[in-house]
């Protein structure tokens, strides 16, 4: 039996991730109600996504993370052309003082947009340096590969720190800054698997 949205908010709180309501865990509570009953989903990463997804100002087409503990995006991306700046700014969002990424620049020259094929790459400044990530275009697809390299990166630069990875069992990406210690023992608690 799965815990409670609200059971499930107080959990989270333990580890520093926030903005979980009892007005959200009763909305997500009534969601539920419409899902199938043979379709099987995880009510952690649920409220995980609701809590990282930020806010979307659709005239304006901008995105601002939520900064609570958690970013979640979904793998097929609204926004293509930016998908991997905003990917950037998702993952600053958990820690804006260590993952401080500037000068943000997306190239998406090479992609073929006709066809959705091709490449792209995202260079940014991070402790003085400069990195290039490069992601195979996949139509409006997140190359996972990306995440990856980025984790690399803050691994081999970083203070302890790195990027764990979990998912709701389609096509949402959840994300989470921390160290193995906290990894460990939020695993243990809410029985999601995390990758980094």
């Amino acid at each position: 039996m799965q815990k409670t949205y609200k059971e499930l908010a107080e959990i989270f709180s333990k580890y520093r991730i926030l903005g979980a309501t009892d007005r959200l865990a009763e909305e997500l509570e009534q969601g539920d109600k419409n899902i199938p009953p043979e379709m099987e989903w995880n009510k952690a990463a649920m409220l995980l996504t609701a809590l990282g997804r930020g806010k979307y100002d659709f005239e304006n087409m901008t995105w601002t993370p939520f900064e609570n503990g958690v970013y979640a995006f979904d793998m097929e991306v609204f926004n293509v052309e930016k998908m991997y700046t905003d990917f950037l700014v998702g993952v600053s969002s958990l820690d804006k003082e260590e993952l401080d990424f500037k000068n943000i620049q997306e190239d998406t020259g090479q992609v073929n947009w006709e066809e959705g094929t091709g490449k792209r790459t995202v260079a940014f400044e991070w402790r003085n340096r400069k990195f290039t990530l490069e992601a195979a275009a996949k139509n409006d697809w997140f190359d996972r590969n990306v995440a990856d390299e980025l984790n690399k990166i803050i691994k081999e630069n970083g203070n302890g720190k790195q990027l764990f990875f979990t998912d709701d069992g389609y096509q949402e990406c959840i994300v989470f800054y921390r160290d193995k210690k906290w990894a460990d023992a939020f695993r243990a608690e809410t029985g999601l698997e995390l990758e980094g």
